[in-house]
């Protein structure tokens, strides 16, 4: 049987968001995903991102490369994003390819079904904006260790 596990954010390595080029962005933290845990199941993560910034800019589900990482999305995978604080714009494609665009803000849940469009969320604020990511089952990432930084 496994032990409970706690974690400190202070003790998770902060990584570049997908496709930025520094810290300056914002950063990731994966919190229950491997090296911390053993899961399979799904994955959880806080993403900060600053003023300016997307979380992640456009992409699917399928897999995504980037500068220092290579996600590999598992069929069915669906994801959550919860504000914890600040605010953004989520944008997203319908099947026509044209942009819809929703304001978002801290309490707002947005979910990501099976085979969701090309979608990305960008802090239009001026504070910065955290957010809770959960997914499932868990994407397989690679990442350059330069891409690590253990405090932000």
């Amino acid at each position: 049987m496994e032990e409970i596990k706690i974690f400190s954010l202070d003790e998770i390595d902060s990584h570049f968001l997908v496709g930025a080029e520094g810290f300056e962005e914002g950063w990731i933290k994966r919190v229950v995903y491997p090296p911390y845990v053993d899961a399979k199941n799904f994955y959880m993560c806080i993403l900060e991102v600053n003023p300016g910034f997307y979380a992640h800019r456009w992409h699917t589900h399928t897999s995504d490369r980037a500068k220092g990482v290579q996600i590999v999305f598992p069929e069915g995978y669906v994801e959550i994003y919860h504000l914890i604080n600040g605010r953004g714009v989520m944008q997203w494609k319908t099947k026509d390819g044209s942009v819809v665009e929703k304001t978002v803000g801290a309490g707002d849940t947005i979910y990501f079904p099976v085979d969701v469009t090309e979608h990305q969320l960008f802090n239009d604020g001026t504070d910065r904006m955290r957010l809770l990511v959960v997914g499932a089952p868990a994407p397989q990432i690679t990442l350059q260790k330069e891409m690590v930084l253990r405090e932000v």
